[in-house]
């Protein structure tokens, strides 16, 4: 008999993974969450060696067509082959060089592919992982930082990189650390444009994200000046404004100018190389940086300037609030528990300076009693199939399309266009037609090759007969207890439908029996529990 009820470890564990399992939900029973969550905060560095082993036996199809000579273009040979994810892989350098030459000399294709391969390997490791805590975090902060991958193609080649050696790394780390690796990628200088920005005329862009998205946000915004009394604030070692204005912004503009890339442009000592590399260029770099919040730019010089704002934006109390209020919003819905959101800016404030503050601020999160509250928040479309994948014990291969399957729902791999990045409240993911896109979707891929399943081994021969076993068993598979009493009446209805589960055993069919049951599994993907996480 089914619970009526999740258990806390479920409803905990379906907050902060990509579901729960019944395997994950028996060892955080066992071992108690509490040790449960020191073990998930402390990853190995890296891939878990059984996914790295799996990433790098895993191939795709890549195929084009001949390009001939054309003037100036050699031209590229014709392509059909199945390749391994060999872009994770490569350096940055490497990677601008293939961007450089494409649609001269390389295929647009292979631009594409380095998309595919992020897309596919985020894909494995999001259902396969052991560490849950670090693929959920690693998720977040990459829509914190969002980075559109159709801005700029070097920006948007540079993700894999950025995923693997920016975000990963410090997902558990410090906030300053992260802030910095962010500001000094090659992903987000091209995204922003910050890597153009020049002396004689700063750009804003990447400047005024970094206030209102990364860090302080939009509700400490003052206007276009200060009023004529403002409330000065510690932040660290700073005395500053409790906010910010549009001359702020002007001022970092002006402290972040030379902040850019290696991508042959006129250096101190000649041309920079073209790497996509970090540089700070003085050539780029206007020395008119003012104040910034109160506090004088111009006693620093180069590139301390950036980074006196960095230290002042990361200290800032503003940000604590701003960022841990997002962070509790996603784990916990639309109106995070004020308790919970108290304790994670303490711990932010208290563990300011320390390498593990993020991992200590989670800690004071995923160890609040209200992780075993009732479940409030919606899955996003693709938290909903990596969901499936998890508690079907599904196999993950390379698949081609990942990057761009759920683009028509909204929530394809790197895809949100605008900084901002996509947006964490219900309303936004209750739209009806995109429930029938996602039954269609679920259907695709069950049959598709990259994905490895059999539903028929994983039924017990002796419920095979009983329908309202057979269900139970599939429900508590995949949600862990009962669905309310109407959707358990018609999914009981459903298998012994003539298109049902029990019609598919009779004929003893082994394709009917398989397509039926993965036709149970998707119902119960689309029921309002299985939503919620």
């Amino acid at each position: 008999m089914l619970p009526s009820a999740p258990s806390f470890e479920r409803l905990a564990l379906n907050r902060v993974t990509f579901g729960a399992r019944e395997d994950d939900v028996r060892k955080a029973k066992d071992i108690g969450w509490k040790a449960w969550v020191a073990e998930q905060l402390n990853p190995p560095e890296g891939d878990e060696e059984r996914i790295a082993a799996h990433i790098k036996t895993r191939s795709m199809q890549i195929a084009y067509a001949v390009q001939l000579p054309a003037g100036k273009s050699p031209g590229w040979p014709a392509v059909d082959e199945r390749r391994g994810l060999n872009y994770l892989d490569a350096d940055l350098p490497a990677i601008w060089e293939m961007v450089s030459k494409t649609e001269i000399s390389v295929a647009p294709n292979e631009r594409r592919r380095i998309q595919q391969e992020l897309a596919a390997a985020t894909w494995i490791r999001n259902t396969h992982a052991r560490y849950q805590v670090r693929e959920f975090m690693a998720d977040f902060w990459n829509c914190h930082f969002n980075i559109g991958r159709q801005e700029d193609i070097y920006g948007a080649a540079s993700l894999a990189v950025f995923d693997k050696t920016v975000t990963r790394p410090r997902i558990f780390g410090n906030f300053r650390d992260l802030l910095e690796a962010v500001a000094s990628s090659a992903a987000m200088l091209r995204y922003l444009n910050n890597a153009a920005s020049g002396a004689a005329r700063p750009t804003e862009n990447y400047v005024r994200e970094l206030l209102e998205l990364h860090t302080l946000g939009a509700p400490v915004y003052l206007g276009v000046e200060a009023p004529a009394k403002v409330r000065l604030i510690s932040a660290g070692a700073f005395k500053v404004n409790a906010g910010f204005t549009d001359q702020d912004v002007v001022e970092a503009a002006r402290a972040f100018s030379g902040w850019t890339v290696e991508q042959g442009q006129d250096g101190p000592n000649g041309k920079l190389p073209f790497t996509g590399r970090f540089a700070f260029n003085p050539i780029q770099h206007t020395r008119s940086a003012g104040a910034f919040m109160g506090v004088d730019l111009s006693r620093h010089e180069g590139i301390q300037q950036g980074r006196v704002i960095l230290d002042i934006l990361a200290a800032h109390p503003a940000t604590a609030e701003f960022v841990c209020e997002k962070l509790c919003r996603r784990i916990f819905g639309d109106m995070p528990p004020r308790a919970v959101l108290a304790r994670a800016i303490a711990s932010w404030t208290a563990n300011r300076d320390k390498p593990d503050q993020l991992s200590q601020v989670l800690t004071a999160i995923l160890l609040s009693p209200e992780m075993g509250a009732p479940a409030v928040k919606v899955r996003r479309p693709y938290e909903r199939l990596i969901a499936l994948f998890r508690t079907t014990s599904m196999v993950v291969h390379a698949y081609d399309d990942a990057s761009d399957s759920l683009s028509d729902l909204g929530d394809g791999m790197f895809a949100w266009p605008t900084p901002d990045g996509r947006p964490d409240r219900d309303s936004h993911w209750l739209a009806k037609p995109a429930n029938l896109q996602y039954w269609n979707l679920m259907f695709h891929l069950l049959d598709h090759p990259a994905f490895n399943t059999s539903f028929t081994d994983q039924t017990p021969a002796a419920i095979t007969q009983a329908p309202a076993a057979l269900v139970e068993y599939w429900v508590g598979k995949m949600v862990g207890y009962a669905l309310r009493p109407a959707g358990m009446k018609a999914l009981i209805e459903d298998v012994q439908a003539p298109i049902g589960v029990m019609a598919a055993y009779r004929s003893k069919g082994s394709t009917n029996i398989e397509n039926a049951l993965r036709r149970l599994a998707v119902l119960i993907a689309t029921s309002p529990e299985f939503a919620m996480r």
